[in-house]
């Protein structure tokens, strides 16, 4: 777009006195006026230039240089090659970090040492956190002093962090807040005061959302007539536009990058369809002071994620994260129909026949009557277990790091442990999804070192390390 910006005088006495000469001699002069062209964003004067580039971004190793092009604004329009439309373009670092969604607390330093991990992230349930404040109470699993774990992780290390705000408007069976509302306001009060002037100096990235479509009730998908939007659609545009007013007021924006997401199950026809993704993804494409999304990608396979990256990738040029990825899924169908099998319960002596779920409930966590005292599993049994699931996807974070590389996404970050006193038997139904599976360490059903310190989980840390040690 081209815009045109009039100058005016410094002394309007003197300008007036002016005017009034040059019409009783018979007429005026066109006003002086300066051009300013705009393009992806950027303001630029008239006969000035500056970069624009061919691409949002770059893979590592190669300069932003190398696709940037002087542009000048001439007579309103731009000159060079309609190529070059890019205002801003990074170099992809394509980190690798450690995630811990709603737990900091389990930012601890020895496994943050140990994975070499230099970029760390977490979510924020804002909601929850104002209801604990409104009530007055604290619920033990999500302490603020949890925060100060955080803070100390990404201070004492000179690490980088992501921050997601999550907005679990699903779990009170509520809908987002009107544009202009008291409740918005109230909302956005809490989390500038309350969240971001505790938690953003700490960040590198913030995205202003996390999993909108999993913590939003599927009626506010939809378009609402009475109130004339999408209510997912407005609130999150609202957000993300009111995150970055912050940061600008702050003097934090030149610092803090600034995602929307996470978005969830791209791989699915349901949202691949969905009105409102489209919209938040078009949003996001299209407002200069967002600088990328955000994807979660728990799949069944590996052609899952790479469906899901495709489908992202169909709509936004910017740099993209994926601060959760796992196959979840798959392994949540693999404990509800397996049984040991003969390889494994012939070597650690079991029933071939016990189901999965019965062993982790009782050997690997003792949570069944007449299980052995010392519940715990050795590493070298666990190890043997999980090798020897069908369900289990070999090199998992390896592969999924390549399509990460392949579809220009500029880090990710894996879990780095689940909750260190093991799954309630809740989270152990065969209905919920077995997120105690997963995670570079595992606490809960592995006995620990001698020196006390947690046995790496199957796998995925040797994979985590050596994307590490290849950068």
């Amino acid at each position: 777009m081209i815009g045109t910006v009039f100058t005016s005088g410094r002394n309007r006495g003197l300008r007036t006195a002016l005017a009034l000469s040059l019409l009783l001699l018979g007429g005026m002069p066109a006003m002086a006026q300066t051009l300013v062209c705009n393009l992806d964003g950027a303001k630029v004067v008239e006969g000035e230039g500056r970069a624009f580039y061919s691409a949002r971004s770059v893979p590592k190793g190669q300069s932003c240089d190398s696709v940037a092009q002087t542009r000048t604004c001439d007579a309103g329009d731009m000159s060079g090659s309609d190529s070059y439309r890019y205002h801003d373009c990074i170099t992809l670092e394509y980190f690798l970090g450690a995630n811990v969604n709603r737990r900091p607390g389990l930012l601890m330093p020895e496994l943050l040492e140990v994975s070499e991990t230099d970029w760390v992230r977490a979510n924020v349930d804002i909601l929850m956190y104002e209801a604990q404040d409104k009530a007055g109470s604290e619920d033990k699993r999500w302490q603020y002093g949890d925060w100060d774990v955080f803070k100390a992780a990404v201070e004492d290390d000179d690490r980088k962090a992501i921050l997601n705000l999550m907005w679990d408007f699903g779990r009170y069976e509520i809908a987002p807040p009107a544009p202009g509302s008291k409740r918005e306001a109230e909302l956005f009060a809490y989390l500038d005061t309350r969240i971001l002037d505790d938690l953003a100096p700490y960040a590198d990235i913030i995205v202003s959302g996390n999993e909108p479509f999993v913590n939003t009730r599927e009626q506010d998908w939809a378009f609402n007539k009475k109130r004339q939007e999408i209510p997912l659609v407005a609130f999150y545009e609202r957000v993300t536009e009111h995150v970055n007013d912050y940061l600008v007021e702050n003097d934090m924006r030149d610092r803090i990058d600034l995602y929307m997401g996470a978005f969830t199950r791209l791989h699915t026809k349901k949202m691949q369809d969905q009105p409102a993704l489209k919209a938040l993804l078009g949003y996001a494409e299209n407002a200069t002071f967002v600088d990328g999304i955000d994807l979660h990608t728990h799949v069944t396979t590996v052609k899952q994620l790479e469906k899901a990256l495709k489908f992202a990738r169909q709509y936004s040029t910017k740099p993209m994260l994926v601060t959760e990825f796992s196959f979840v899924w798959r392994t949540k169908k693999g404990l509800e129909d397996g049984t040991l099998g003969p390889e494994f319960a012939k070597a650690w002596g079991y029933d071939p026949n016990t189901k999965t779920t019965d062993y982790l409930a009782c050997n690997v966590f003792g949570m069944t009557k007449g299980c052995r005292k010392d519940w715990r599993v050795s590493q070298a049994e666990w190890n043997d277990f999980m090798a020897s699931r069908e369900w289990w996807l070999d090199n998992f974070i390896l592969d999924s790091y390549k399509l990460f590389q392949e579809y220009g996404v500029r880090g990710s970050t894996f879990v780095l442990t689940q909750d260190d006193d093991g799954p309630s038997r809740k989270q152990m139904s065969t209905d919920r999804p077995p997120w105690y599976m997963g995670g570079l360490f595992y606490l809960g059903g592995v006995e620990p070192h001698p020196d006390g310190s947690p046995q790496t989980n199957y796998q995925y840390l040797d994979d985590y390390l050596a994307i590490q040690n290849s950068k």
